[in-house]
């Protein structure tokens, strides 16, 4: 079954997992993999489904190392994982968006890609550890939301400090008064503070700013300017620092991305104050769970006779005693009712798009009021969810048998699916819910899951490609030119200076875009037609990073994909001759001409 019309081939497996898919991806040049999931899928965003994942790979490896030895290969194809190679295949296992899959690799792919993953490996640790160092900086800061702050500390009390608002990203620096004598800050350094755009303290720290629209060129520059700064206050290298990261009023960051170690000091102390908040008696005690109600609710959904219309809802709700809290025939999307169950907010909702009912959501726990804790639930609240969510689960376990990890709408869930509906059981922030779905959901939300696997792979493609596009601009010399050709007349160039690149869009080109696309271009920062340059252009002041260089050469890519057939080919020129820079495939096999010779 194919999911995108110039896409790659999925075909149903029938393994005993919730997304039972397989994903044949191809080009003109042939198979290149097959991707099977082998796994069920936890949802990746819950606390603990990683491990789960962790977990159900280290036994899948263990089976396939007990069979073939150890793995050959740290990745296989175009993921992380393990490999194992055999005369006409690599076979191998990864943990994909949220499940365990098995990668058969054509040798020549797995090739193309290893030599790709060592060339990007050579070209970071050349870079050195601060130009890293900035690099994941920029990324963090382009994503702390609201209300986020970000603390880097070097010994000595000295600090940078950013504070992410609505609209502005706020820096402050540790004043020269404020750290250990041993690192005050002399005149000199003062000055070239002041030149990498910091305002002197007038009663506390150093500060600067920045808009939060000023674009990925301006972050980049602000990480540049960052590391200027903690090695002008004396940090001689990154392993110096440690960091912190957190919401107010919520959890802490994950800084695995910043790569640097956490601060254990500050954070240790923040766990310790979501310990010491007063727990109310209300949540002081075990969540009550109606377990023998929810398992009677769950024969009853079994036996009935669903159409999955709106017209089910009076009919279950009067098999089950229950009252509709409103008008059940006014159109609402959803509609509350009444349960018997001994819990405090004994209710059940009618999920419904249209006419069509989309699931039934019945609670089944006490509530733990989350909105009483401004500081997010203390472990003991969450412990005692958790809890109440395992009582449910060996209650429905000891009745129905084993579940799935399954998607229950638009949650995940360990599920029971049958002939008649799928029932499953998901913990909501405050309470532990007992889900009923229509059983055709999995095969009309396994197409979407399909068609996101399709894209994954396919946004894979063009990322090794602008990669592989970035490297040749930043091998560029002076007076260097690149061209990007997507046949004629659609080009864009890049030209080379001494400290600018400068990337440019034929005319011709630009006259066939659509204005849409102009509002986008305009929006990334390309520089409209005028009397001064007459073409489309971007300029970008060197030194840069590095993923301002693979934006660069999103950019250049960007408009002429518009304009280009699904089946066509760029080619790469510097200084006039050819490169042999792969086409990001479509995923179809076969159906592609051949690229022209270089």
């Amino acid at each position: 079954m194919g999911t995108l019309r110039h896409g790659p081939v999925f075909s149903r497996t029938g393994l005993s997992v919730w997304w039972d898919s397989a994903m044949f991806w191809g080009s003109e040049r042939g198979l290149d993999h097959v991707r099977v999931t082998i796994s069920d899928c936890p949802a990746p965003s819950e606390f603990g489904n990683r491990e789960l994942l962790d977990a159900a790979l280290a036994r899948t490896a263990a089976e396939f190392i007990e069979r073939w030895g150890d793995p050959e290969r740290t990745a296989v194809g175009p993921a992380e994982g393990m490999a194992w190679r055999f005369p006409t295949v690599f076979a191998g296992l990864t943990i994909g968006a949220d499940t365990v899959d098995l990668l058969l690799v054509n040798p020549t792919a797995q090739r193309y890609w290893m030599e790709r993953r060592h060339e990007t490996a050579r070209r970071r640790a050349a870079a050195g550890a601060w130009t890293r160092f900035a690099e994941n900086l920029a990324g963090f800061l382009e994503t702390l939301p609201v209300d986020a702050r970000l603390l880097i500390t070097a010994p000595g009390g000295r600090f940078v400090q950013f504070e992410a608002g609505p609209t502005r990203l706020s820096g402050e620096l540790a004043r020269s008064e404020f750290i250990d004598p041993a690192w005050h800050y002399g005149p000199e350094a003062e000055q070239r503070l002041i030149e990498q755009g910091w305002t002197p303290p007038r009663e506390a720290n150093w500060t600067r700013t920045l808009s939060r629209r000023a674009g990925a060129v301006a972050m980049s520059e602000l990480a540049l300017r960052t590391v200027d700064t903690l090695r002008t206050v004396g940090v001689t290298a990154v392993t110096e620092l440690v960091a912190d990261a957190w919401v107010e009023g919520g959890a802490d960051l994950d800084l695995t991305p910043l790569g640097i170690p956490p601060h254990p000091t500050s954070r240790t102390q923040r766990a310790e104050f979501l310990r010491r908040q007063a727990v109310s008696e209300f949540d002081a005690e075990p969540l009550r769970v109606d377990v023998p109600a929810g398992v009677e609710i769950a024969r009853a959904a079994r036996a009935f006779d669903w159409t999955w219309t709106r017209a089910d809802l009076d009919g279950f709700a009067a098999a089950m005693g229950w009252k509709p809290l409103h008008d059940p025939d006014n159109g609402d999307r959803t509609v509350w009712a009444d349960t018997a169950l001994r819990v405090d907010d004994p209710r059940a909702r009618f999920c419904f798009d249209g006419d069509r009912l989309e699931a039934v959501c019945v609670t089944l726990s006490d509530s733990i009021e989350s909105f009483l804790y401004d500081e997010g639930l203390p472990a003991e609240v969450r412990e005692q969810r958790t809890a109440a969510q395992a009582r449910a689960l060996d209650g429905f376990r000891a009745e129905f048998g084993a579940p799935r990890h399954a998607v229950l709408g638009q949650t995940h869930g360990p599920a029971w699916p049958d002939a008649r509906l799928t029932l499953g059981l998901v913990t909501e922030p405050d309470t532990v819910e007992l889900y009923l779905v229509r059983p055709g959901e999995r095969d009309r939300r396994l197409v979407i899951e399909q068609q996101r696997a399709a894209h994954r792979a396919h946004d894979r493609e063009w990322a090794q490609f602008h990669e592989e596009l970035a490297a040749l601009i930043t091998d560029l010399t002076d007076s260097g030119q690149l061209t990007v050709d997507a046949g004629e007349p659609h080009r864009a160039r890049v030209d080379r200076d001494e400290d600018l690149l400068r990337l440019e869009l034929a005319g011709a080109t630009a006259r066939e875009l659509s204005p849409r696309v102009l509002r986008f271009m305009l929006r990334d920062g390309w520089q409209h037609p005028d009397h001064r340059y007459p073409l489309w252009h971007i300029d970008l002041h060197l030194p840069a990073l590095p993923r301002d260089l693979r934006r660069l050469a999103r950019l250049a890519v960007l408009p002429l994909r518009t304009l280009m057939s699904p089946q066509a080919h760029l080619r790469v020129l510097v200084n006039g001759e050819y490169q042999p820079v792969r086409t990001p495939s479509t995923g179809a096999i076969g159906t592609q001409p051949s690229p022209p010779d270089a």
